[in-house]
This record gives structure tokens, sequence and C-alpha cells, in this order.
């Protein structure tokens, strides 16, 4: 499965994002800093799951502006967010194309 992967690097706050993390994730305080401290993962997503893409960002962006230095990964290869906040666009493009050759495929016009 290919997944989105969010990591705060370890710092000297990191008392301070954990309220933040276990609101979005509902993990423990101990694994939360136990992620931290070792550079894995604080938020993992599928790539083509759009609410948990969409946490996913929020998450980062409130991190950011606590003061958290973050990385973002696809499985091993680092990404910026902006290539996070795309691949939604995307996505959400492709949802409304689907409803749209559904409409037309199945329009039940009988004149």
């Amino acid at each position: 499965m290919e997944t989105i992967n969010l990591v705060v690097l370890n710092d000297s706050n990191t008392n301070k994002y954990i309220p933040l993390l276990r609101k979005k994730t509902s993990k423990s305080i101990s694994d939360i800093k136990q992620n931290i401290s070792m550079g894995n993962p604080v938020i993992k997503c599928d790539y083509y799951d759009e609410e948990e893409l969409k946490v996913l960002v929020t998450s980062a962006e409130e991190l950011l502006l606590m003061g958290a230095s973050i990385k973002i990964y696809e499985d091993e290869e680092e990404i910026t967010l902006e290539m996070v906040k795309n691949l939604i666009e995307t996505i959400e493009g492709v949802a409304r194309d689907r409803e749209e050759m559904d409409n037309l495929m199945f329009d039940d016009d009988t004149e």
C-alpha cells in the first residue's frame, strides 16, 4: 500500500506538539513521543484516502505554526506539503470527472 507519512523532527518543544497529535491520531502520548524521538511517522495515511490526506495537511500546517520542523514522505521519498495538496486536488478532480461521466452515461432523460 502506498502511504504518505508525516514525521516531526525531534526538538526541545516536542511536548508542545503532543496535544495536537493526540487529537488528530488518538495515539498514546508515549507512542507519539517515541515516534518523534526515533524519527518515525506520527501520521500515516493511504495515498488515495482524501480525508486522511486532509487531516495530514491540516496537522502539518498547525505543527508548522507551532514552530515544528516536519518532513513528509511518499513511501521512502521526501515530498513537499504542496505536493500533498496537489494530490488532494487531483483526487477531488477525478471524483468530479467520474460523477460527470456517470451522469452522462446514466442520465434518464426520456424526451
